[in-house]
């Protein structure tokens, strides 16, 4: 395996924290606490190709490997993401990884549900200080599936066995699979390291500022079990 391999690999982990080429979802009005779920909207003016971020590197065997993602914030807080990873050098090709953030009840897993297709409950795998995340290795059948849907929802249960939603936007998912356009690694790393600089950079000057007026700063993470004010995150 080659460093660029190697890197592919890791970003699918860094694909699944919030950052550039992130979609905000906005809450819905009702105050239904039980579904406590956004509804993924595109920015406005934005093409539906802007949903999705693709990164490929070419492999020792001239073949491509890429990943796609789509990052949904709420509130500038991690919300819920969806990740596909398309490498021919990995015996299973295809593979999908859908996350949501802490805070959710670890044994009823995440269902995985496209438009009204047959919804498929998927065990979650691993937590970060982030988010909990599951995988499933995927056919091109599933691939097709994602092209001709509208929307992959989400769906967790919350420590209340409330029902906490993400709604993945699969506009744009086809032009942007298909498509022979992509950022390389060097340029997506070249980017999310300035964007976390940038980031660090503010962080530490509001913590400055916190510190000057004698205000502990509060947390900026939030809660799927949250139901005042229908704001989801981790814990």
């Amino acid at each position: 395996m080659t460093f660029k391999q190697i890197a592919l690999s890791a970003l699918m982990v860094l694909g699944m924290s919030a950052g550039a080429f992130a979609q905000d979802a906005n809450a819905n009005a009702n105050g239904d606490a039980a579904a406590n779920a956004a509804e993924p909207q595109l920015v406005p003016h934005a093409k539906p190709e802007d949903n999705w971020l693709k990164v490929c590197e070419t492999l020792d065997s001239g073949d491509k490997a890429c990943i796609m993602r789509q990052v949904i914030v709420r509130n500038n807080q991690f919300y819920g993401s969806f990740l596909l990873r398309d490498d021919p050098g990995q015996e299973s090709r295809l593979l999908a990884i859908a996350a949501v953030p802490l805070g959710v009840l670890l044994p009823f897993g995440l269902t995985w549900q496209i438009d009204g297709a047959q919804p498929i409950r998927v065990p979650f795998m691993l937590c970060d200080p982030q988010s909990c995340s599951t995988q499933l290795v995927i056919n091109e059948a599933y691939v097709n599936s994602l092209k001709k849907g509208a929307v992959l929802k989400l769906t967790a249960k919350n420590r209340q066995n409330q029902d906490f939603v993400v709604e993945i936007n699969l506009a744009g998912f086809t032009s942007v699979y298909d498509s022979d356009q992509s950022l390389s690694y060097e340029d997506f790393n070249r980017q999310q390291t300035g964007e976390t600089a940038l980031e660090q950079m503010l962080q530490d000057r509001a913590e400055q500022l916190r510190q000057e007026l004698g205000v502990q700063g509060d947390s900026t993470t939030a809660d799927p079990n949250a139901t005042t004010d229908n704001t989801a995150g981790s814990n």
